[in-house]
């Protein structure tokens, strides 16, 4: 890994790579190994193609693209249909982006610019474009969700690849479509191939997160859709999270052997930017996330990987316990694996005010009853990693039963109908000891109670979020109500399905919206409860 330079939003083609500096476009050449300013300023989100560079321009206070020839140093903007959500996209002579918000379909309009001729075209209702020599994907909202098509330039036919609730940044290359899946936490990644018809996920087994002890929740590898990109047979993304396929960092996933690799490790939590041209990885630290635990003086930094040296990269260490439960006194062997023995140093924290410096095993005796979080800090010669696995070890004495892991799950009396729309929900969750009601999407407690009501007053989707606490942890599950507007003929509490139908619960974690232009969220529900 190295450090090129300080910024954002790095994009990188042939052998230039570009990103933003306070708002300056800085463009580094792999090949000289030097760093050109180019003249610019309330510059973000830059691509490249070739000897061609597009980014969203503010300098004028007024929402523009600029288009810059770096052989000619010529600079033109682009000023119609922008507005401050555009983010471009280029390949050859083309450029796409998104714009002109419709409250009515609750899409931006798709526009494609050829510089070549200074054509512009209106392509679709959508955003979030990209764009592969004549195809051009982008996500819009429809009556089920959202939806990921592609449009052919030549043919003027768009084909619709999948539909979903909460997909969005779709990226194309050749005959491959990749887009994040945010049904839990920070998402996924599903790629489309346009030769077969077949969808896949790339990230995501539907297993339950292992790595700290049993896990029920079918999301492991759901950390992975902040930020994608696709070129050739590789997939670049950032992983956020903790599970047993890795630890938070740049990934490269090898599209033909099915296998993801990590570039680079990062502490969890920290959002990463990468971008991928053949064999080298550029990536900077997402601003729009924050930055996890990486709060130091390179949390800025634009970085480059050469994929080529694949097998030097950082190695990730890993740890088991031959039991993770029972009673005291609990005696339990810990054995660490992913770094040579011989050259690392291992320091093993037990949660319980114990710590010890042994080699790659350890044995520790828990003598009273808890919930026991275990770190492991090794160093070695490729690099230092800290592993925590929080509540990896349950203790119980013979007359304190173990409640098991909570499971969320609830019913509602309807899950639409018209306002003033009367809901009765019921806690239907496992485990539960206590518990915390959502029911107007606004990420606030509404109650506690096991079975409320709740009345909604204005039209709209809500997501009702039920979560559920433990001793052992906490769990949610988030269904949906739909208020529909009511007219002097209906009846305002009819409802179109008298028994909604309960689901599986998700994991902890918080919800992404994902990037781009989406429906927008409805008002405020009225907080009536009874």
């Amino acid at each position: 890994m190295t450090k090129i330079g300080s910024g954002s939003d790095p994009a990188i083609y042939g052998n230039k790579v570009v990103w933003t500096n306070s708002g300056v476009i800085k463009v580094y050449d792999l090949t000289a190994r030097t760093v050109t300013t180019v003249n610019s300023s309330a510059a973000s989100y830059p691509a490249i193609y070739g000897n061609i560079l597009v980014w969203h321009d503010e300098s004028s206070k007024t929402p523009r693209l600029a288009v810059y020839d770096m052989s000619t140093a010529a600079k033109t903007y682009i000023t119609q249909n922008v507005d401050q959500s555009s983010r471009p996209a280029i390949y050859g002579n083309r450029i796409v982006w998104s714009a002109d918000y419709n409250e009515s379909n609750y899409n931006y309009n798709v526009y494609m610019r050829d510089i070549s001729t200074s054509k512009q075209t209106k392509i679709a209702n959508g955003n979030s474009p990209d764009i592969y020599d004549t195809r051009i994907t982008y996500g819009y909202e429809d009556a089920d969700g959202r939806t990921i098509a592609v449009y052919d330039i030549n043919t003027k036919e768009t084909i619709n690849v999948h539909s979903s609730s909460q997909i969005f940044s779709p990226h194309i290359y050749g005959n491959k479509v990749i887009w994040s899946n945010f049904y839990s936490r920070d998402g996924f990644i599903e790629m489309y191939d346009l030769i077969t018809k077949k969808t896949i996920d790339v990230t995501s087994d539907n297993t339950g997160n292992t790595l700290y002890g049993p896990d029920v929740i079918a999301d492991a590898g759901d950390d992975t859709g902040t930020h994608i990109d696709i070129n050739g047979d590789k997939i670049v993304y950032s992983k956020s999270g903790d599970d047993q396929f890795g630890y938070a960092g740049v990934y490269v996933y090898d599209i033909p052997s099915a296998k993801s690799t990590p570039v680079y490790i990062y502490p969890k939590e920290t959002y990463t930017t990468p971008d991928v041209y053949e064999n080298t990885i550029v990536w900077g630290i997402d601003s729009n996330y924050g930055r996890g635990e990486t709060e130091d003086s390179d949390n800025n930094g634009i970085y480059l990987s050469d994929l080529s040296a694949i097998n030097s990269l950082l190695q990730v260490a890993e740890f088991t316990a031959n039991v993770t439960s029972g009673t005291a006194p609990l005696v339990v062997l810990f054995t660490a694996n992913g770094i040579d023995g011989g050259s690392a140093s291992w320091l093993w924290d037990f949660g319980d005010g114990i710590t010890s410096k042994h080699e790659m095993k350890a044995t520790h005796t828990f003598t009273k009853p808890g919930t026991y979080d275990v770190t492991l800090k090794v160093t070695g010669a490729t690099g230092n990693i800290s592993i925590d696995k929080l509540g990896y070890i349950r203790v119980t004495n013979s007359t304190t039963p173990d409640l098991g892991i909570p499971v969320a799950n609830f019913s509602s009396s309807v899950i639409e109908g018209y306002a003033p729309l009367t809901v009765q929900f019921t806690d239907l969750s496992q485990n539960a000891v206590s518990r915390v009601w959502d029911f107007d999407s606004d990420g606030k407690a509404d109650s506690s109670d096991p079975n409320p009501i709740y009345i909604y007053s204005t039209p709209g989707t809500y997501f009702v979020n039920l979560t559920i606490y433990n001793a052992n942890g906490f769990s949610y599950l988030i269904n949906t109500i739909t208020v529909l507007e009511s007219n002097s003929s209906d009846d305002s509490n009819s409802s179109s399905d008298g028994n909604s139908k309960s689901g599986g619960s998700k994991s902890s974690g918080s919800k992404s919206s994902g990037s781009g232009g989406g429906g927008g969220s409805p008002e405020p529900a009225k907080k009536t409860l009874k």
